[in-house]
């Protein structure tokens, strides 16, 4: 079983949306697989098709008012999510104040790490509460950006507080890769972009880069997954060859 935290402390990267498809491709593949959402936007949550502010979170989990098992709803064949919502952002002031906080998901999901083949995190684009645990909990790490100077200029330190998470609280977290995402080819100045993060980082760069295209926004708005939505388009094709990519890395 591998648990993985698809992160960026940038917003817009596509990390929900590299979750949400990874996880559907994955479950196609008769693979047991659950996603968390640590998010308190929630955003995942909906994209699943679940009405966030009516289901039972990771929150009532980490307070004590729920058991695990009983917060796991299933979305598709072989593919169950855990929900999140505003609830988060309360609990995680409170909770920042008492020791071992950066364990709390980790210890909350040893009881269902069995049941499952991979279950991938979906962090917030913020290195908070919800990042630590899920980094803590963590095997590998996708990180998820597009091929601009904002986007690219924030990587390094991103790359030094994962190191720093991994000297503190667990020795065994890896980067597993880099994928851009939103890739317009046509654009030179993506291009070279690209170019400099593969000089730079080598071979953490995934092959595969998620395209830019229309098609992604249409299913995420439909609540479905891109190979769902549209099996043919190349957001489908990008993501099960970065699924191929993955899986030989993990």
């Amino acid at each position: 079983m591998k648990i993985i935290a698809i992160m960026n402390q940038k917003g817009g990267e596509a990390k929900t949306t590299t979750v949400r498809n990874l996880s559907y491709i994955l479950a196609q593949k008769k693979k047991k697989v659950l996603t968390i959402d640590m998010d308190a936007q929630g955003n995942l949550t909906t994209n699943s098709g679940i009405l966030k502010r009516e289901v039972n979170t990771i929150v009532d989990v980490f307070n004590g008012e729920k058991n695990i098992n009983d917060i796991i709803i299933n979305i598709d064949k072989n593919l169950d999510h855990i929900a999140n919502n505003m609830s988060m952002s309360e609990f995680a002031l409170f909770l920042e104040k008492n020791s071992g906080w950066t364990r709390i998901l980790s210890n909350s999901i040893k009881e269902i790490e069995k049941e499952y083949d991979y279950i991938f995190i979906d962090c917030p684009p913020a290195l908070d509460f919800s990042t630590y645990n899920a980094l803590g909990a963590a095997d590998g790490i996708i990180i998820t950006l597009q091929a601009e100077e904002n986007s690219v200029e924030g990587i390094s330190d991103l790359i030094r507080s994962i190191n720093m998470i991994r000297e503190k609280d667990n020795e065994d977290l890896k980067v597993l890769g880099v994928v851009i995402t939103k890739f317009k080819k046509s654009t030179n100045l993506q291009n070279q972009f690209k170019d400099l993060l593969v000089e730079h980082f080598g071979e953490l760069v995934f092959n595969t880069v998620i395209r830019d295209t229309i098609k992604i926004s249409e299913a995420n708005y439909n609540h479905k997954s891109i190979v769902e939505f549209d099996k043919n388009s190349n957001g489908a094709k990008d993501y099960i060859a970065l699924s191929k990519e993955l899986l030989k890395r993990i």
